[in-house]
């Protein structure tokens, strides 16, 4: 019955699509017009974004009431098997048993719910959507308990009085398990024993049991390729406009398509900053930022200006083989002002670091930064990392806290700490700087958008736009392929690949052809679910570049995995990916899938304990090719290469070798002790 109920959903939901296109069919447009639709829709996929990232950040600090003014009047909320709560005042009894009966976490209480891997779909009409997230959720109750929890969300949507609202949120529960030895173990599902949980309006939707038990939660997207059209990743033939722009849709068109750029310019800056940080990029970090730029990190104090960015993050360290320095960049929630000089951004960074035989230092931080606009591009104007947690993975944030730190003597900043604060288990400050997405104001006054370039035609317009459309494109498609290899689907994963594709994992080798990349895959095990296996790998921090005639492309993007076996094995890594794309007919593909290992560990040892190397080649599936890159995994500083120079200079960039420290005589013969 209940997937019969999930095809009933889905069916309507597809019709709806269906009568929706038929009207708009029937009511001829111009082209330029139609333009202003497609930006309109680019621009609500945005918007959807940040509306879920929001409700991540709210959870962040049990502020349910803001999370219950993101929603609907009649929206539904399910998380794991809770059953189904319905309307606002349901919901709010919920999440306020959740929380222990108050708004607001405990004292010296954890509770991080990071927002990641977006795939949404908008209905033809512009006024739904369905999307799938992922949530990899931190748990904590300092000296009593600390938690993993993961699982991906499917959620629906609905605009209301051109504001995007939650409709529906339903989170499945992969795991929730302690801290200690992690998926390895197990823990009861939602652990709520403690509170008072209001019975639910509905039944539950999706019955599953409890890890070790696998299930696979439906799609609320299509398959890119095999159901390109309907998908998340369908993008508008090529048009060349015909016809005139009145100024009013030209202008119109310019503004929203500036709008998108910028945004995505901002994400790309950012993104980039924490890439350069991996690598110790310390005179390519300071071309991020405009002259009179400012950073500060936890309570060191503010540095001011590009040379005083530089002699910070110089006194951090060079590379050097043994040390982990991994800053990830997620859940971005950006807003540029009106006239598109000047934005504002949080951002949330998981934080990798340690030396090898010494410490693994796991850490979390919200930034809340400025950017300017100079001369055509985007620069960090200030950058503000909040410091949550720190600890060493090899006890837990449940056991272990380390304290904020101070400024430092040997490196005075340019002005005290702008707050002095402890982070967990003590007070936690990262003030947002917008309002509610639903009921805040503004985040900037209005004011007049930037005049009409000169050279702003409406085919260049139209170009413009199609980038940006396609870039999105490619982003949902490579966390697509991320969800069907999470679940060993195979034939779903390979049907993403041109027919000439390749993919190259670690030190494994290039394996050619749709028909190798599906034998590769079966490697990881037949395809179907595999009881009582972890195998989730997390993407986020894209970076795409689209070429200027719109038929191949790059990114970059960054993984977190966990991986093992009920009862025997738990893992935790890291990796970057740089691949590229083709449009094929109208649809995007993956050409090159090449993942980079950054670090493999056993999990309740850490990466400074118990690195792994990098998987090398298969004796029973031997590759086409060797690798295109050798390479050693953390513990050894790895040269990987970045696809696309500086976003403010346009110069390549070099990733300098490591030096040769303290550490090179602790790593040598590190493979045999594997």
């Amino acid at each position: 019955m209940k997937s019969r109920n999930v095809l009933v959903r889905a069916c309507a939901f597809a019709l709806a699509c269906c009568m929706a296109t038929a009207v708009l069919s029937a009511q001829p447009a111009s082209d330029a017009e139609r333009l202003l639709v497609r930006a309109e829709r680019a621009l609500d996929l945005k918007d959807i974004e940040r509306l879920q990232r929001a409700y991540g950040y709210y959870i962040d600090h049990s502020d349910w009431d803001n999370v219950v003014d993101l929603l609907t009047e009649d929206a539904t909320v399910e998380y794991g098997q809770s059953g189904i709560y319905v309307g606002k005042a349901s919901i709010r009894a919920l999440l306020y048993g959740i929380g222990y009966g108050q708004r607001g976490l405990l004292p010296q209480q954890l509770r991080e719910h990071t927002q990641l891997q977006p795939v949404v779909t908008l209905s033809p009409d512009g006024r739904t959507a369905k999307a799938r997230w992922r949530a990899i959720v931190l748990l904590g109750q300092y000296n009593q308990y600390g938690r993993w929890q993961i699982g991906p969300y499917e959620n629906e949507y609905r605009k209301e009085n051109g504001r995007w609202k939650i409709a529906s949120l339903h989170w499945y529960e992969t795991f929730t398990v302690p801290f200690q030895d992690g998926w390895k173990g197990r823990m009861e599902m939602t652990n709520v024993a403690d509170r008072k949980m209001p019975p639910p309006d509905r039944p539950v939707s999706f019955k599953y049991e409890s890890w070790p038990a696998v299930h696979l939660p439906p799609y609320g997207f299509a398959h890119p390729v095999r159901q390109a059209a309907a998908s998340a990743s369908a993008v508008e033939p090529a048009l060349t406009p015909k016809g005139k722009a009145s100024p009013r849709q030209l202008a119109a068109l310019q503004q929203r398509v500036m709008r998108l750029e910028d945004e995505r310019e901002i994400e790309i800056l950012q993104r980039t900053y924490g890439y350069y940080v991996d690598k110790n990029l310390w005179t390519e970090i300071p071309q991020l930022f405009t002259e009179d730029g400012t950073l500060e990190i936890g309570g060191r104090g503010v540095f001011v200006g590009r040379k005083r960015v530089q002699q910070y993050v110089e006194w951090l360290g060079f590379p050097v083989h043994g040390r982990l320095y991994d800053h990830t960049q997620m859940q971005p929630i950006v807003h540029v002002s009106p006239d598109g000089t000047q934005a504002k951004g949080r951002w949330r960074a998981l934080i990798y670091g340690g030396d090898y035989g010494a410490v693994s230092m796991f850490g979390d931080a919200i930034y809340e930064n400025e950017y300017r606009k100079v001369n055509g591009k985007w620069m960090i104007s200030k950058l503000h990392a909040w410091f949550v947690f720190y600890t060493d993975l090899e006890k837990g944030w449940g056991v272990r806290a380390w304290p904020n730190s101070r400024p430092e003597r040997t490196l005075p900043p340019d002005r005290p700490p702008t707050l002095v604060y402890d982070m967990y288990p003590g007070t936690i400050t990262a003030p947002k700087h917008y309002g509610n997405p639903v009921t805040g104001a503004p985040v900037y006054a209005a004011s007049k958008a930037a005049p009409l370039a000169a050279t702003d035609t409406l085919e260049g317009l139209a170009t413009r736009l199609a980038r940006i459309e396609d870039a999105r494109a490619i982003e949902y498609l490579q966390n697509a392929y991320s969800y069907y290899v999470d679940r060993w689907q195979w034939d779903d994963a390979a049907d993403l690949f041109a027919n000439e594709g390749t993919i190259e994992l670690a030190q494994r080798g290039v394996y050619v052809g749709k028909p190798r990349v599906r034998q590769f895959l079966e490697l990881f095990g037949p395809q179907g679910l595999h009881q009582g296996e972890l195998f989730d790998h997390a993407l986020y921090q894209p970076v795409v570049h689209v070429a200027p005639d719109g038929l191949t492309a790059k990114a970059r993007v960054r993984e977190f995995s966990m991986e093992g076996r009920y009862g025997v094995d738990a893992q935790i890594g890291g990796a970057i990916y740089e691949n590229e794309f083709v449009k094929e007919g109208g649809v995007w593909k993956i050409r090159s899938l090449h993942q980079y290992t950054t670090f493999v560990a056993d999990l309740t040892r850490g990466w400074a304990q118990g690195p792994r190397p990098a998987a090398g080649a298969s004796t029973v599936l031997p590759p086409d090719r060797p690798p295109s890159l050798r390479y050693q995994s953390y513990p050894i500083y790895t040269q990987t290469p970045i696809h696309y120079p500086n976003p403010v200079t346009g110069l390549p960039v070099t990733i300098r070798a490591a030096q040769e420290g303290g550490q090179q005589e602790a790593l040598t013969g590190l493979d045999r002790k594997q």
